[in-house]
């Protein structure tokens, strides 16, 4: 049974990557994605302080409820801005794998399949590896010479 007979289904084309385009935009991508992990923290955190601030009180007063709507604000600010480091991403073709770890997948192809460069802000050489698509998330192969001479 067809959904919609006569519309045809978009296609979603990736931008990939070479391992030379990724390695000299590497400060502008640390750039982000420690912004991205500081707003991600801090938006975290505020919206901790405010489920604190909702169970701590039987009978909130107005010192109460100014706590309440500074963390909400806080909260509502760092979420825009981590939205927007996302965005930023996302138009690049890179998937923010883990934000409080502060890892992005960077694509490119691999054996005619899409594969990924594990970055991490928390690495020495910051980028860590790849994976194909199809790999568990946690997989991380070596980066091989023949990675570094695609152009």
């Amino acid at each position: 049974m067809k959904r919609n007979p006569g519309k045809k289904q978009k296609k979603q084309f990736v931008q990939v990557w070479s391992y030379n385009q990724t390695v000299k935009a590497l400060p502008y991508l640390l750039e982000v994605l420690r912004s991205l992990r500081e707003n991600y923290l801090v938006m975290r955190f505020a919206k901790y302080r405010s489920m604190k601030i909702d169970r701590s009180t039987k009978r909130p007063d107005r010192s109460v409820f100014i706590a309440k709507q500074d963390a909400q604000m806080e909260c509502d600010v760092t979420s825009s801005k981590y939205a927007q480091d996302v965005a930023e991403f996302e138009s690049m073709g890179i998937f923010v794998v883990s934000p409080e770890n502060a890892i992005i997948g960077i694509p490119f192809i691999e054996e005619d399949q899409l594969a990924w460069f594990i970055l991490s802000l928390f690495e020495k050489d910051y980028l860590v590896g790849w994976r194909f698509q199809s790999d568990p998330q946690d997989t991380r192969r070596t980066i091989l010479p023949k990675h570094k001479e695609q152009t």
